[in-house]
């Protein structure tokens, strides 16, 4: 951990530096807010916690204060850097105060740097709109990390503006240690010093000037290393040498000083997704069609779990303050998971049955998860609803539709609209003795008066009704002032 920290300082302090010689072109933005959240039923409604950094709690009737400074990277120029802080204090919350973001980053033409903790979202996916990506979806606080690669898409090549590409690669770690040790029930697993991994590439087809472009790409991660416990006793002390950064970026199977279970497979627990999308440009609007397929293992990787995955279509308005200034709507599937069951082959029955995946879930690990929110997409049920300790996943066998729409009533007022109906039937080995359901819906409107530059209020109101994450009401009223310091 210390070796991320000082490799963040020093970036950082970088950054920092070279404010004294371009304070007169730089620009230093601030932001404060304020909210509450007032209802009932046993957990703050869905579409008010869900997708939002994990700043909300679980626990029902809370708020936050917030504070944040930041300074964006200038895309304009050959050489740019950006920072920011930003600080959280809660309100009926396990932790009454943290940094929400620490983060400092650089850009050289088109490759970018970024060390720390940076609130990110989906790779693709409309980030107010949709109910998120498949590895990503900014549903969890964000990780520690050194992230370095090509952020936006550039020009590829000797392609003449017909291909552009992005992608980048991250090594971090998890800093949900406390929370686990206080969360885990009795007999139940947690793991402390889990090293994060993940890497990206996407192909976008078509020149910019033109109508149509197609997308392709992938988006994998891992976790790997740390020590796991079962109660308070150590279990399974996975190597987290320099070793294993390399092996889960291959990835390849674990050696000697490594348990069992990374022996038999390979090292860490991983996952990703296929990425794909068909879009176009009009004069006053855009749209795409998109598909993101998971995989937790090679059975995913050859479409063996068939149809699983997150379909979607969207819709944008160029037009200001129209109306209705997008629409999501998006059906997510996982139910196949390539089959019942897993079997590794052994001597004894030398066949391999690669299914049952148990997206997000792991046999040692948690998951993919983050004090206790979910880090994909948030309709596969977080971790952090569980009531008995248990800190992995019971609910990844779904069937979810999902609705977002926004726009404005007038230009001074906007609103967005957020609403879901799902099935689950619990996991490949733990499934539901009968099928749960639930309906989760939300609607905000945000009034931003042109008097008062930089001010915004806002109304929610949000409601769950089923068993799955049972039946919630809450209101949220926000204030929030935002503005440039320098």
């Amino acid at each position: 951990m210390s070796s991320f920290r000082n490799l963040f300082l020093a970036t950082f302090l970088l950054a920092v530096s070279s404010i004294g010689g371009s304070a007169q072109k730089m620009r230093l933005d601030y932001k404060v807010e304020a909210n509450i959240i007032a209802g009932g039923g046993e957990y703050t409604p869905f579409y008010l916690m869900n997708n939002r950094g994990g700043t909300v709690s679980f626990t029902p009737n809370t708020g936050y204060l917030r504070a944040a400074v930041m300074k964006d990277i200038d895309t304009t120029r050959r050489f740019s850097y950006g920072f920011g802080l930003d600080a959280m204090a809660s309100y009926n919350d396990d932790v009454p105060a943290y940094i929400q973001q620490a983060y400092a980053s650089l850009r050289f033409l088109a490759l970018g740097l970024t060390v720390g903790s940076q609130e990110e979202y989906s790779l693709l996916w409309d980030k107010a709109l949709s109910s998120g990506g498949w590895v990503w979806s900014g549903n969890s606080r964000p990780i520690p990390q050194v992230r370095i690669g090509i952020p936006e898409f550039v020009n590829f090549p000797w392609t003449h503006g017909t291909v552009q590409v992005k992608g980048e690669i991250a090594y971090g770690r998890f800093v949900d240690d406390k929370y686990q040790r206080h969360t885990h029930g009795a007999k139940e697993n947690y793991t402390t010093g889990l090293l994060y991994h993940r890497k990206n590439l996407l192909l976008r087809f078509g020149k910019t000037n033109k109508r149509f472009y197609g997308i392709v790409g992938i988006d994998m991660a891992a976790q790997f290393g740390g020590k796991t416990y079962k109660g308070n006793k150590l279990v399974l002390d996975f190597p987290s040498d320099i070793k294993q950064y390399f092996k889960v970026f291959v990835p390849l199977s674990g050696g000697e000083n490594s348990p069992g279970i990374d022996q038999v497979n390979v090292t860490g627990n991983h996952l990703g997704s296929y990425l794909f999308a068909i879009g176009t440009r009009q004069k006053n609007w855009e749209g795409r069609i998109y598909y993101e397929h998971p995989f937790d293992d090679h059975s995913g990787m050859i479409f063996r779990n068939k149809a699983d995955g997150l379909w979607g279509i969207e819709y944008r308005s160029k037009v200001p303050h129209a109306v209705v200034s997008g629409i999501v709507v998006e059906f997510l599937e996982t139910r196949d998971q390539s089959g019942p069951f897993l079997w590794d082959k052994t001597q004894q029955i030398p066949i391999q049955v690669s299914a049952g995946d148990w997206y997000y879930g792991h046999v040692v690990y948690n998951g993919w998860v983050h004090r206790g929110h979910t880090i994909g997409n948030p309709l596969i049920i977080s971790p952090g609803y569980n009531t008995d300790g248990y800190l992995g996943f019971k609910s990844s066998r779904v069937e979810a539709l999902h609705i977002g729409i926004d726009g404005h009533i007038t230009p001074e007022f906007d609103y967005r609209f957020l609403a879901s109906l799902q099935r689950g039937w619990g996991t490949p080995y733990f499934p539901y003795i009968k099928i749960e359901k639930e309906f989760s819906g939300m609607l905000e409107v945000n009034y931003a008066p042109r008097q008062l530059q930089g001010w915004k209020f806002g109304l929610s109101m949000a409601v769950d009704a089923g068993t799955l994450v049972d039946n919630n009401w809450a209101i949220q009223l926000g204030i929030c002032k935002s503005g440039r310091i320098l």
